[in-house]
């Protein structure tokens, strides 16, 4: 939920080369973000089994769950300016030299030329990536203040987390802590009453759209400036391939069995 704090494209961010930023660093300090499925919960093998975290959480019970080196409680913001006072005559810096910096940028630029040669592609029929591409630049475009983008899905929210880059700080709304699917219209419904300035922009799967897909209806009746973008992943992602013969097949064998082994009538069970 911290996307758009620092931008996207700053040189030393390393979405592009999470894995191995999260896989090889040895001391991580987490800010105003949960260990929760985003981040692996903070387990191996995504992580290396000797890190030692730093956690600054305002919630208690959150950094009593975890297994840390240092739990910090309180404002983001206070702990952040009390550990600089701390450090300011000996701050803690890697100069751009640095084989661990060096390592992380080449592999995140590496990781983003990948990326935006798929991107580049015009695929008929789409796939992901052309439309993230066409999403993504059409935000661009808008400028600032950039929209609030909501997101949720499996594959959708997945690749528009590496594609549709944030540059400014509260404009990104993913699926929470457990991945909970249906809440993306709820959120925009929020993100447009509290945000009245901002367009808000929803990049749906089609599932997670249909959990709450009634709340068009609200979004209408109160004319918010939301725009929703309905990816069909029965035709980006194959939806559920089996026939129906393998989707039911189950269900009456079991029927069957049921039915065969039903005591006779007037058996006292």
């Amino acid at each position: 939920m911290g996307k758009g704090l620092l931008p996207d494209t700053l040189p030393l961010a390393a979405t592009a080369a999470r894995s191995l930023a999260i896989g090889k660093c040895d001391v991580a300090l987490v800010v105003g973000a949960r260990l929760n499925w985003l981040l692996h919960f903070g387990e191996p093998p995504k992580w290396s089994p000797d890190l030692k975290f730093i956690l600054v959480d305002k919630s208690e019970e959150e950094i009593k769950l975890r297994k840390l080196a240092v739990g910090l409680v309180g404002d983001a913001k206070k702990v952040l300016e009390l550990i600089n006072r701390e450090i300011k005559d000996d701050p803690f810096c890697l100069g751009t030299s640095n084989p661990w910096v060096e390592a992380i940028s080449k592999k995140a630029k590496d990781n983003v030329s990948r990326m935006e040669g798929q991107l580049a592609k015009d695929v008929v029929p789409f796939n992901f990536m052309t439309p993230m591409r066409i999403i993504r630049d059409a935000i661009a475009g808008l400028g600032s203040p950039a929209p609030v983008l909501v997101s949720e899905g499996a594959n959708t929210m997945g690749i528009g987390r590496a594609v549709l880059v944030q540059t400014e700080p509260r404009t990104r709304l993913d699926a929470g802590t457990w991945g909970t699917m249906g809440v993306g219209l709820g959120y925009c419904i929020a993100a447009a009453v509290a945000c009245p300035d901002r367009l808000v922009v929803a990049v749906e799967g089609d599932s997670g759209f249909g959990f709450s897909a009634m709340e068009v209806e609200t979004l209408v009746r109160y004319q918010l400036p939301v725009a929703v973008i309905v990816f069909n992943n029965g035709g980006v992602y194959g939806g559920d391939r089996r026939n129906p013969e393998e989707i039911s097949g189950g269900l009456i064998r079991m029927t069957q069995l049921l039915l065969l082994s039903s005591p006779a009538p007037g058996t006292t069970l």
